[in-house]
């Protein structure tokens, strides 16, 4: 599990803002579909990719620190 987001965006084919947008990378949200039907890739719209996001580094070291 990493780092989850909660994001506004407008879709730029039709202008309709959804305030909702959830982008959870490392649980497989990664894109959103307008009501229209445009879809967005939440990792190129926001920049921010699944190893940023990711938080296995942190795990595995707490995991190593118990045994």
């Amino acid at each position: 599990m990493g780092t989850r987001y909660h994001l506004q965006i407008t879709c730029p084919k039709c202008g309709i803002l959804d305030d909702d947008v959830y982008y959870a990378p490392t649980c497989g949200f990664t894109d959103w579909t307008c009501e229209c039907g445009h879809k967005i890739d939440l990792e190129l719209w926001t920049g921010i990719s699944y190893e940023e996001a990711s938080n296995i580094e942190e795990m595995t070291a707490m995991l190593e620190k118990v045994r």
